[in-house]
């Protein structure tokens, strides 16, 4: 055990000294470098190619994955309807953390009867063949691009290597996930639990019968969590381009062997049925720019202490962090004056986001600019743009030919201002629209931002 302990000291600082270069350039570079970077003995990888895990993105492919991610929804997340619905284990920390919106936070002083108090799902330390594995449904059903696995805190007690899989499960008359019934647990969610024998063998028999699994993410090599502020734990993986297109409804994550892990995200795009629930036949003027009906952030100017997907998220937020809000605008004058209109006089000085309908809308009906929690930040005050370009995305900004759909209006704090068609603006006249781009002035935070309209058609993805 000690031998293990000085190899690891001693591959963080061959790899500190030495480039991925230097070590590919020798015979024995890839299976050495493969070794360094996981800290296992040398045998394990020599010995067991076939199960050797993928290493991990290089930081130009994190990138890259990053960027792509922030158009996309995590489904996974519970407060979108995700839920866990079995664990092998759940003796340190609980597979529910898996799926919260907040990052994970770490207490060096909590401990409990089963040990160190830490905020993910951690299982205890495997004594027995196999290893550890959970199931969870989406809150969102839909098409999985990307998968995001966070060690956050877990220094020394994370998991090596995971995988990840897909599938499809038709839902239930009655919403509950019968097809598991057989290894079901009562004590799911409770620390200190874990699954039976019996639990886990009609599990795996209910994973086997249910429908064909996908490998999303193929035995990948994790990191320790160190770094959880700058995100140097976070890691990304690209499902296969030819699962991109399939509907996922759960999601079945395995440890290899044993361990922590903070987070996990499953970003994608909601499969959202028009039939049910955007047709205007049947539903009549709803909240296009709603998560739950399939809209999503393309981008934005700022989001220094919060996500613009947030503004599409249901309720009204629980405090500041469930809201977008940019940093403090630095090229703010100096000293503030009023124009002749009454609003502060700062040109070309505000924040924007631009924010993508679930459907084409016929016209935009209703808004609302909610500064819910935002007291001493909102924003002095807001513009609203309207386009009909389907195909507009982060890359392709510049193409949109924005249309103004609610002029400069000055908002208050912490409350929901509502702006009507044929009051406040001329919906008509602006016709279909694809996306909005909501800017503030000068910077602050907004809590959400609703489009009540009918839809038209469904909005093709790109």
């Amino acid at each position: 055990q000690n031998c293990v302990h000085h190899s690891r000291t001693l591959a963080d600082m061959a790899l500190a000294i030495f480039p991925s270069s230097a070590l590919r350039s020798r015979p024995w570079g890839l299976a050495h470098r493969a070794w360094l970077r996981s800290g296992r003995p040398l045998a394990f990888h020599l010995h067991s190619p076939a199960v050797t895990p993928a290493d991990y993105p290089t930081p130009a492919e994190d990138a890259v994955l990053r960027q792509q991610f922030e158009e996309l929804t995590d489904l996974a997340e519970e407060g979108l309807g995700g839920r866990p619905l079995f664990a092998t284990d759940e003796w340190f920390a609980t597979a529910d953390n898996l799926i919260k919106q907040s990052a994970a936070v770490f207490d060096p002083d909590a401990f409990c009867v089963q040990g160190k108090v830490m905020d993910g799902w951690e299982t205890r330390r495997r004594r027995k063949p196999g290893h550890d594995w959970c199931v969870l449904r989406l809150g969102l059903p839909g098409f999985v691009h990307g998968i995001e696995i966070d060690t956050a805190h877990f220094t020394g007690n994370q998991v090596p290597a995971c995988r990840v899989f897909g599938v499809e499960i038709p839902e239930d008359e009655d919403g509950e996930d019968a097809w598991l019934k057989a290894a079901a647990r009562d004590d799911l969610g409770e620390q200190g639990s874990c699954s039976t024998e019996e639990q886990i063998s009609a599990a795996e028999e209910a994973c086997r019968a249910v429908g064909a699994w996908v490998e999303l993410v193929p035995l990948s090599r994790l990191r320790p969590g160190y770094g959880a502020e700058t995100g140097e734990c976070v890691h990304r993986f690209a499902v296969p381009e030819k699962y991109r297109g399939r509907r996922i409804t759960h999601l079945r994550l395995n440890q290899h062997p044993d361990g922590g892990i903070a987070r996990m995200r499953a970003w994608g795009i909601a499969s959202v049925n028009f039939a049910t629930t955007l047709d205007p036949s049947r539903v009549g003027a709803i909240d296009l720019l709603s998560t739950l009906h399939g809209a999503r952030a393309v981008a934005c100017s700022n989001k220094h202490y919060g996500e613009p997907r947030n503004l599409l998220r249901p309720g009204r937020g629980e405090n500041m962090g469930s809201g977008w809000e940019t940093a403090r605008n630095p090229h703010r004058p100096p000293v503030l004056e009023q124009d002749a209109s009454g609003f502060v006089h700062m040109p070309g000085v505000c924040d924007w986001s631009v924010l993508r309908l679930g459907a084409v809308a016929q016209a935009i009906e209703e808004l609302h600019i909610d500064t819910n929690h935002f007291r001493g930040n909102y924003p002095e005050s807001v513009v609203v743009e309207a386009c009909n370009d389907p195909g507009l995305t982060a890359a392709n900004l510049t193409h949109a030919a924005w249309k103004e759909l609610l002029p400069r209006t000055r908002v208050g704090p912490s409350a929901d201002h509502v702006f009507k068609a044929g009051v406040d603006f001329d919906g008509k006249a602006i016709g279909e629209v694809t996306h909005v781009r909501v800017s503030i002035y000068p910077d602050g935070g907004l809590m959400r931002v609703r489009a009540i309209g009918k839809a038209a058609r469904a909005l093709t993805e790109f």
